[in-house]
């Protein structure tokens, strides 16, 4: 089979970019392959499903972009598609004044990265939020919250799988090796060889090897 294009990682990175390829180009054959019998079957299903608020990224990085712009269209996402989700905010305190300055510091970040409702409270606050934390003031952080990622990774891939009934999801379908050719890529996986214009790598751990059997040359390592 030949698409447009592939992409390797079924975890809701995997899944997301799938999802947002499909409706950017509603006419592009696109795969998804994962090698687990099912998605979001390893970091994406096994965390502790937290909507990070952006709160320790250094303004103006890419890091605290990706976090910020992406929590607010994953929480969007998931109250479009009713994925179980709560945002129930966060609290972060200082046990003792030593750690004043480094709470400080993580207040002006937040700040400078314009996180919503962020404001400092007394103990006595944060005890209305959390009786049994015993600090001297801290950070309320209204926009934290919790997901069920693996519940928002099946439903991006049934989005982008219904926009084109040309596109496909290869579950049990591991990618063993890649040969670059000059119009499209060949993959070989244990269900077959599949070809692509395209290949984008989310594979979590793996994402750098593939990239490097595909001919990218990468200084990073995952």
């Amino acid at each position: 089979m030949r698409y447009d294009i592939a992409v390797i990682g079924g975890g809701i990175v995997g899944a997301a970019t799938f999802y947002k390829l499909q409706k950017k180009f509603p006419n592009m054959r696109i795969a998804l392959f994962e090698k687990e019998a099912k998605l979001a079957d390893h970091q994406t299903g096994n965390n502790s499903g937290v909507i990070h608020s952006g709160l320790y990224y250094k303004p103006g990085s890419l890091k605290a972009k990706n976090c910020i712009d992406g929590r607010k269209e994953l929480v969007a996402f998931a109250k479009e598609f009713n994925i179980a989700h709560d945002v129930c905010g966060k609290v972060v305190v200082a046990t003792d004044t030593n750690e004043l300055p480094h709470m400080d510091k993580i207040f002006n970040t937040g700040l400078e990265n314009g996180i919503e409702g962020i404001e400092k409270i007394t103990a006595a606050q944060v005890n209305e939020i959390e009786p049994h934390v015993k600090s001297i003031g801290g950070i309320w952080v209204p926009v934290t919250g919790i997901i069920d990622f693996r519940g928002a990774t099946e439903k991006m891939a049934e989005l982008a799988l219904a926009a084109n009934p040309q596109s496909a999801m290869y579950l049990g379908c591991e990618v063993s090796g890649i040969e670059k050719g000059e119009a499209h890529s060949t993959l070989f996986t244990n269900k077959g060889t599949f070809q692509a214009q395209y290949l984008v790598f989310c594979a979590g751990l793996q994402a750098d090897r593939l990239a490097k059997k595909d001919g990218v040359a990468l200084k990073e390592r995952l």
